[in-house]
């Protein structure tokens, strides 16, 4: 049984070219074609091969035997791909006989298990024997890539790619360049715009009641104060800009810009207008993101300036495995109005969230659930109030390349004092519905659908109301 190890010694040339044939690889496509990979310097190359050969020669036949099962054992292993298993075997054949296919093996193996540093000293070591060898290149571009080591990784893609190899390689060797461009690209950014028409039934949150009672007899609404609905524009535009401070997973810089506008063709009064603006860092890990943004925004009702909100949003949340996430946040914002007579609606709030998040079946669905508690410190008592929130919502795939999202939200507010003519402290509670349906065409294009439900029900009559929106949007998206 000496035979099968001396040929692999003696024809280690030939032999090579046709094992990296058959070796899967990184790039996924046969190289025996590629003739640079066999153009080997052949007196370079059997050098290696003439020490081989004499270590063999100095072996007693038991010990060539033996070798030769480990070498059969270990070849087993590693086409079975158990390559944990075959690793220590061919680094132990190599302490003995090291041929380049040995090498080349040891490489493999190392490679497949997470072993980079062993990975690249194999491959690193058929090159100094033999420059032209690509395919070993090119393996080592791969692992080069895997451990993060990009500029390395690109050199030895651009090294082979100077060669002229066939356009299979070549096609892959550019898909592997367009993801190092990718993981060491330092500004991402992405924008989102989108219109539509809006129907409301009920644009200014009243009551469905004209005649209300109230503290010493009865209130009797105007026509302005009752339920009133609408149709109208609808305008949303969203921008986001990333820099990652300095290597992948780490330190980055977020800054994000959002205007939506809301525009009715009857009752201009109401129309509403939100600006904000938020900046700063991120901490991304490989389990953990943690962001720090700081902003302000400003808004408008019907005609008139509204008020302006700081706020600071720190937030953390940990992935534990690809399929189960954890959020932890908390917000605190402080609101001004303009008007001096809404000077009691001032406010300091306070909200923490916990969120934990499923991601099943490759994130074709996404199931997220909150738990809330949020406070709100105002001018005036009777706008001041502590309240537990609760929701769920779910993402999925459906026919015809659609997404939809499907959302759920309860809380119960407690205020601090009655409101006007009212002489208990006021109590709300809420249930919020939301649905979307949306589709993108070709690349940047989108539409939606969108469906709202709002059912507040209150102890003072004046601020029960139940208020249903559908939208039509279409957008583009970068």
């Amino acid at each position: 049984m000496v035979l099968p190890f001396r040929w692999i010694c003696i024809c280690s040339i030939v032999c090579l070219s046709l094992v990296f044939g058959a070796i899967p690889s990184a790039f996924s496509q046969p190289v025996q074609s590629f003739q640079a990979a066999s153009s080997s310097d052949p007196p370079i190359f059997e050098k290696q091969n003439e020490k081989a050969l004499a270590a063999l020669n100095r072996m007693t036949p038991e010990a060539v035997k033996a070798l030769d099962k480990k070498l059969a054992k270990a070849l087993t292993f590693y086409y079975d791909r158990k390559f944990a298993f075959a690793l220590p075997l061919f680094k132990e054949i190599a302490g003995l006989v090291e041929t380049m296919d040995i090498m080349f093996w040891i490489g493999n193996c190392a490679m497949k298990t997470g072993q980079t540093g062993s990975a690249i000293e194999s491959f690193k070591k058929m090159l100094v024997i033999d420059p032209d060898l690509h395919r070993v290149r090119l393996e080592l571009a791969t692992v080069y890539f895997s451990a993060g080591r990009y500029d390395k990784a690109k050199e030895a893609l651009l090294h082979v790619q100077a060669a002229s190899p066939p356009e299979p390689v070549q096609e892959n060797i550019n898909k592997l360049l367009a993801a190092i461009e990718e993981r060491t690209r330092k500004a991402f950014w992405s924008f989102r715009a989108s219109g539509g028409l809006l129907f409301d039934s009920n644009v200014n949150a009243g009551p469905g009641q004209r005649e209300l009672d109230v503290a010493g007899g009865t209130l009797e609404l105007d026509d302005l104060s009752l339920e009133l609905s609408d149709q109208g524009l609808i305008a949303d535009i969203y921008g986001n800009m990333t820099y990652d401070v300095g290597e992948r997973n780490g330190w980055m810089w977020n800054t994000t810009g959002s205007l939506y506008n809301k525009a009715y063709i009857n009752h201009s009064q109401f129309d509403f207008m939100l600006l904000d603006v938020a900046t700063g860092p991120w901490w991304v890990g490989r389990q953990d993101i943690v962001k720090l943004p700081l902003g302000i925004s400003y808004t408008e009702y019907g005609s008139d300036r509204l008020y302006n909100m700081f706020h600071i949003y720190p937030n953390y949340e940990h992935f534990f495995n690809p399929n189960l996430s954890l959020r932890g946040s908390y917000l605190f914002s402080s609101t001004d109005y303009f008007d001096a007579k809404n000077a009691e609606l001032d406010n300091n709030t306070h909200r923490m969230e916990l969120r934990p998040t499923l991601y099943l079946m490759d994130r074709k669905h996404i199931i997220s659930a909150f738990a809330a508690y949020e406070n709100v410190d105002a001018d005036a008592d009777r706008w001041s109030y502590q309240t537990p929130v609760l929701g769920v919502s779910y993402i999925t795939h459906v026919p015809f390349g659609m997404e939809l999202l499907l959302g759920y939200q309860w809380f119960k507010r407690q205020y601090d004092a009655p409101p006007l003519l009212y002489e208990s402290d006021r109590e709300d509670t809420r249930h919020t519905f939301h649905a979307a349906l949306s589709r993108r065409f070709h690349e940047h294009i989108f539409w939606s659908l969108d469906f709202g439900y709002i059912s507040n029900d209150s102890n003072a009559a004046l601020f029960t109301f139940d208020q249903t929106t559908f939208s039509m949007n279409v957008g583009v998206l970068f």
